[in-house]
């Protein structure tokens, strides 16, 4: 999912996570909005998958180097900020998941 407009049931999450002893886990997490995920977390999940999230990161900085600079043939290039678009989409995440 690349965008984030994915609802959930934080109630039945919440519900969920009251009645069983195994830790709760949300996969197409990249999918869901930062405020909606935050409550996920209160509410039980204790691992979320962020990896269509850190694909659209990271690609999203080359296909922008790509389009400014067409003759661009050298991934160093473009890999540099690719790294970068990556590390700040994680920092995010995880600013998302420690509140």
């Amino acid at each position: 999912m690349t965008s984030r407009e994915a609802a959930l049931d934080i109630d039945l999450v919440e519900r969920i996570a009251a009645q069983v002893d195994v830790p709760l886990v949300l996969h197409g997490s990249s999918g869901v909005p930062a405020e909606v995920l935050g409550a996920a977390i209160r509410a039980g999940i204790r691992k979320v998958n962020v990896g269509t999230a850190l694909n659209v990161a990271y690609t999203g900085v080359i296909r922008q180097h790509l389009a400014d600079d067409a003759r661009v043939t050298d991934p160093r290039k473009f890999l540099v900020g690719a790294r970068v678009g990556i590390a700040d989409e994680v920092a995010s995440i995880c600013s998302v998941l420690a509140h």
